[in-house]
């Protein structure tokens, strides 16, 4: 029996030794006892207060030990789950998986007809959500964009009630307020079978966003409170620029960012100790000639990994960022920058990588640019998986029976093990020259779009339970007039 002998499990890159992580994880608990964040939300500053903060005012400072007792009770592993109950679309978070999915509330979307830049409408979130309900390597749903043909205050309610139907899989949802958020959670737990229900199986994750620097918005802080007591897994992250809303060095932003993220932690876990948390951080540069936040620029990847690796440090899954471009349409650029930045979320471990799709430095939707980077995740999926070595792979008794100047095509080891030891694309073209010809010579784009309407002809997402589909009426119902009575 072999003794002391090391398994790797996966392909992981480690950017940040242990004393630089306590370094930064020190230098986050400086800030939020001694500098603090300002919370507009006074009912959040009374909780805070009660728990052991120092509140000032608006001012709210966290002491390390309060700090730290929410981070023993945020969970590290758990599940999301698929509305439909089909368990290959469970999102299990936990060491060493990262997940992918769109970024949501972008004002505009490619058309997939006209491939021209347009305002989001309703009918794209049934469009992104059935392309994404199809697609093997995208594992969590957002919509790309902000419906602009209804009533701006029910643009969430709208995109959730649009897209739960078209998708099994586990949806990140954000609201404007309590109002929507309460719409959207009616619909869950009408699919789950009750409040009691959905505890047990959650469906979907509330994305919650707070202002750098040091900034918790009513709004953000609202929805933190609304989803813990309602027991919905929360994110709460930043989207900050190094150089503009927080420093410029990488350390610097990281630092930052996780204390605005940590006022969600420590709210969240005293409301409802062991609620499932994600720290947040979009985390990018402020391009100085441009000066617009770069989606494609490598910094994002290098900030990503950072705060992957504090997240990690300390207990906690990460809301990450991938599959994202400045490219104003689908070419060379958003390939190059949307496939480097999937390979780098897969091999730092992200646990919720999210904005595949995003181009034009998050100005727009593109669902033709989730299905491009459908195949980037897939081939970093089958890089960051590794090499097994047993007895089996190492295949010591086939070499042997094919010998010298033999053939592996026959062999039963191979018959086993090619499915699974290769990767094969769904966009990537491997057809010789001749055969390329005789195809078309049908482009990286053109077959994109191809697949994309392929899938929205053809693609059938499981059916909502009928009550859950009457509850969505009934909610977009009262959604309607709880607005009209506020004109």
């Amino acid at each position: 029996m072999r003794t002391n002998y090391r398994i790797n499990s996966g392909v992981r890159f480690q950017m940040l030794s242990q004393d630089q992580l306590e370094e930064m994880f020190n230098g986050v608990l400086n800030v939020l006892e001694t500098i603090g964040l300002d919370v507009h939300h006074e009912e959040a500053r009374k909780i805070l207060g009660d728990a052991g903060a120092r509140v000032d005012g608006k001012r709210v400072c966290i002491p390390q030990h309060l700090v730290k007792r929410c981070l023993s009770t945020a969970p590290r592993s758990f599940t999301i789950y698929a509305r439909d109950g089909n368990p290959a679309h469970d999102i299990h978070i936990g060491p060493g998986r990262a997940h992918f999915g769109p970024g949501p509330t972008p004002p505009n979307f490619i058309d997939i007809e006209t491939f021209e830049r347009r305002l989001y409408v309703k009918d794209d979130a049934r469009i992104v959500s059935t392309v994404v309900d199809a697609l093997p390597n995208i594992d969590f749903c957002e919509s790309l964009g902000t419906i602009s043909d209804v009533h701006p205050d029910l643009a969430a309610s709208y995109e959730f009630a649009t897209m739960f139907p078209n998708t099994s899989k586990p949806i990140v949802a954000w609201s404007f307020g309590w109002d929507d958020s309460a719409d959207i959670h009616k619909i869950a737990v009408a699919e789950a079978g009750g409040q009691e229900a959905f505890e047990k199986r959650p469906n979907y994750v509330h994305y919650c966003e707070p202002l750098s620097p040091l900034v918790s918005t009513f709004e953000a802080v609202d929805k933190v409170i609304f989803a813990a007591r309602h027991a919905v897994p929360v994110i709460f992250t930043t989207c900050a620029l190094a150089g503009g809303t927080a420093p410029v060095t990488a350390a610097g932003i990281i630092v930052q960012t996780t204390a605005e993220s940590f006022l969600g932690l420590v709210l969240s876990q005293t409301i409802r100790p062991g609620l499932p948390f994600f720290m947040g951080g979009v985390l990018s540069v402020m391009d100085m000639s441009a000066m617009i936040l770069t989606y494609g620029a490598p910094e994002l990847c290098l900030m990503m990994a950072g705060a992957t690796e504090l997240a990690h440090y300390v207990g906690i899954p990460l809301w990450q960022t991938g599959g994202c471009t400045d490219a104003k349409c689908l070419d060379e650029q958003a390939a190059l920058e949307g496939s480097l930045s999937c390979f780098f979320s897969a091999l730092s471990g992200g646990d919720l990588c999210h904005d595949v799709g995003y181009t034009e430095s998050g100005m727009t939707g593109s669902i033709l640019q989730t299905v491009m980077m459908d195949d980037a995740i897939g081939y970093s999926r089958r890089i960051t998986r590794g090499i097994e070595v047993n007895e089996d792979t190492l295949a010591a008794d086939v070499i042997q029976n094919v010998g010298p100047d033999g053939h592996y095509l026959y062999e039963d080891h191979t018959m086993r093990h090619f499915k699974t030891e290769f990767w094969y694309p769904n966009l990537c073209d491997r057809h010789n020259f001749e055969e390329w010809v005789e195809s078309g010579r049908k482009t990286m784009r053109q077959r994109v779009i191809e697949r994309t309407r392929e899938i929205l002809a053809s693609h059938k997402p499981s059916p909502v339970k009928p009550e859950t589909a009457d509850a969505i009426t009934a909610i977009m119902k009262a959604a309607e007039e709880r607005v009209k009575t506020k004109e």
